[in-house]
């Protein structure tokens, strides 16, 4: 198979292990060639069908320096489901001397067609150290949501979108933590708020963690929707 997809949450660590993984291939760098959105792109939340025709024209190039070349398509979760239609083709039939990459936090997004074509490898990501004050801080938080006000809410976003990195950090070691709860709830069934705090609120939280990293969004906007959304199941 010479068709892949790379998950994980950082994309620095994606992009480096699928251009260590072709240089060891004996793939010249001038043969790997990396595609993915412009870093100004303002509010780009999704790749569609011409887009992947830009792409179809670097997959069926010649390489220069190697027998082989590879082809990075980065962010592969912004995909539409038409674009994903699109480049099932190449997928399924690339030129003989390519390989294909698609690089993605999670696979959740992308076609079980798309996925069928492809090897799948997943990195394992790094657990955010949470200090004892931090999880106090985020279990609190999380325990409280169903009750919190409105206000308390905004006054939440306004903090957060101060700084955008930390906010995703913030987000990140949120949902570790509820992840980590839900396992504790469903084990010993205790603390009722936290378990309306369920796998839909983690996918929002997951959501707007995607949007942050991979868009221009208003932050403060983003993370107010998002809070202001996060209203457990009655």
């Amino acid at each position: 198979m010479t068709s892949f997809i790379i998950c994980s949450t950082d994309k620095k660590k994606r992009v480096e292990f699928a251009k260590d993984f072709f240089e060891k291939k004996n793939i010249d760098r001038f043969d790997i060639t990396l595609i993915q959105k412009e870093e100004d792109s303002k509010n780009l939340q999704t790749i569609g069908v011409q887009d992947v025709k830009k792409i179809q024209g670097k997959i069926f190039l010649k390489p220069l320096h190697s027998k082989e070349k590879a082809v990075i398509i980065e962010d592969a979760d912004l995909l539409t489901i038409e674009a994903q239609n699109a480049l099932l083709k190449a997928l399924e039939e690339p030129p003989a001397n390519t390989y294909i990459m698609l690089g993605a936090e999670s696979s959740e997004k992308l076609l079980p067609t798309l996925l069928s074509r492809c090897q799948m490898i997943k990195l394992k990501t790094p657990i955010p150290f949470l200090s004892k004050e931090e999880l106090e801080e985020l279990t609190d938080f999380a325990s409280n949501l169903n009750k919190m006000a409105i206000g308390d809410r905004l006054k939440k976003a306004e903090i957060l979108a101060k700084n955008k990195d930390e906010a995703i950090i913030w987000i990140e070691k949120l949902i570790l933590v509820l992840r980590e709860q839900m396992l504790v709830n469903f084990s010993h069934k205790k603390n009722a708020a936290m378990e309306q705090l369920d796998n839909g609120t983690i996918r929002q939280l997951q959501s707007l963690h995607t949007l942050l990293k991979t868009t221009n969004v208003n932050p403060r906007f983003a993370i107010e929707n998002t809070l202001l959304s996060l209203i457990p199941n009655s």
